[in-house]
């Protein structure tokens, strides 16, 4: 496909959500715990929130950010090449404290791939992209390639034995084998199989790994420091970027590092560090607070409270043939349709009946590959969890039903997408039991 036909393609996907009223969508009024977003004066209950944890209302965070403003103003105007306010070094302080390794703060979290991709390649390298891969570490990929002659290549997504066969072939011809995956990927909620990841570290040395692990920052791990870094240390020849948009409740990116030196360089030369604004004082100093919770146990009882309600939405989906696409311990959820149209139409009709969900389509899917995307969050209540649940299996067998279509047909389309029933268990659901509220 050409760039304009790309282009167009791209225009007429996202252009037919807007005409429908489920994209490009204006939240009304005031938000607050109970779940629900006012959307063309109709209350929704809201399940697109990326903020799994609903620290966004802890008053904690709150109160750090007006102070901050009070202190320095709404904004601290000057590049970080030149000057940063001390809620920055505060900021990084705690952050490698929660990763147990360096860490520098940036702005968003593509900003952070744009800083750190171009410093750590070099042209003898060879980089391999999983097919999933988020498109803002691809970004930060051709960045680089734009500028340098680099090998690139594209894997079936999770396919760590193909992974295997390739890094054994281009060992031979390339100094550094890169492989670029996202920890939890962020539109069917699955996971890079980490265990493999660090095996394969230890047993080629040419070979180096940079993962995306935004979606699980916070809800996973030691004081929330994610998936990838959940069971291991940081490897030497790893990097990891996260968000701090997400359920750490603020905003802007995070980069975690084997080692001090590489960290100085990417903050040295990466270009973002040296040319674009920084994170805005109400930003850093609710990031601050944040980042004092994640030290605290209390963040382990906000992810308890996720688990719980990730494991009722998956007993209540067990009783239905809706067709997940997800690993059902990430928070994200995918329900295939494989044709986009009926992706509209299911979501057009969750509207009617209160409930905003995502869609998933062209092009941050596949053409053939569309489908519901929602998340669990805890601001939702197992009540609402539960009708909206009931409700999307109503629609989605009805929208089916007016299209001639079937959950084969819908499988078939996904092709190694295992049932429900055939996928192991997720190894981060805590087994406490799942009470409604």
């Amino acid at each position: 496909m050409n760039h304009d036909n790309f282009m167009k393609a791209v225009d007429q996907s996202i252009s037919e959500g807007v005409k429908r009223g489920i994209l490009h969508l204006t939240q009304q009024g005031q938000l607050t715990t109970d779940n629900l977003i006012r959307i063309n004066n109709a209350e929704l209950v809201n399940f697109t929130s990326c903020s799994y944890l609903g620290l966004e209302h802890d008053i904690r965070l709150k109160h750090a950010a007006i102070a901050a403003v009070e202190k320095y103003g709404v904004q601290f105007s000057e590049s970080r090449a030149y000057v940063s306010i001390d809620l920055y070094r505060e900021l990084e302080e705690l952050m490698s404290k929660i990763f147990e390794a360096p860490t520098i703060v940036a702005p968003t979290t593509t900003l952070a791939h744009l800083s750190a991709i171009p410093v750590i390649l070099d042209s003898g390298d060879a980089v391999i992209a999983d097919q999933q891969l988020h498109n803002s570490v691809l970004s930060g990929i051709n960045v680089f390639r734009a500028n340098w002659p680099v090998h690139f290549e594209v894997l079936r997504h999770n396919r760590l034995d193909l992974l295997k066969e390739r890094i054994e072939i281009l060992q031979k011809s390339h100094n550094r084998v890169w492989y670029f995956a996202d920890g939890i990927y962020s539109m069917f909620g699955d996971r890079c199989p980490a265990d493999e990841i660090f095996n394969m570290l230890a047993a080629y040395p040419s070979f180096h790994t940079y993962i995306d692990d935004a979606h699980s920052m916070s809800i996973l791990g030691k004081n929330g420091r994610g998936y990838i870094l959940s069971n291991h240390t940081i490897h030497e020849r790893m990097i990891v970027a996260s968000s701090m948009a997400k359920a750490f409740a603020t905003g802007g990116g995070i980069l975690v590092f084997p080692n001090q030196e590489i960290a100085r360089q990417v903050r040295a030369c990466g270009a973002p560090f040296n040319s674009s604004g920084p994170l805005q004082p109400a930003t850093l100093g609710a990031a601050v607070a944040s980042a004092k919770i994640h030290l605290t146990d209390e963040i382990a009882v906000l992810q308890t409270e996720l688990a719980n309600r990730i494991k009722y939405a998956n007993s209540l989906f067990k009783e239905t043939s809706l067709p997940l696409i997800s690993n059902f311990d990430s928070g994200i959820f995918f329900v295939g349709t494989s044709r986009a149209e009926l992706a509209y139409s299911i979501m057009e009709k969750m509207i009617k009946r209160g409930f905003l969900l995502n869609i998933g389509v062209f092009p941050a899917v596949s053409q053939n590959h569309s489908g519901i995307r929602f998340t669990i969050t805890v601001l939702q209540s197992y009540d609402q969890i539960e009708k909206m649940v009931k409700t999307l299996n109503e629609v989605f067998f009805e929208t089916l039903k007016e299209h001639n279509h079937s959950v084969d047909q819908i499988y078939r389309a996904f092709k190694v997408v295992a049932r429900l029933e055939d996928r192991p268990a997720g190894e981060f659901i805590i087994e406490d039991t799942a009470e409604n509220e």
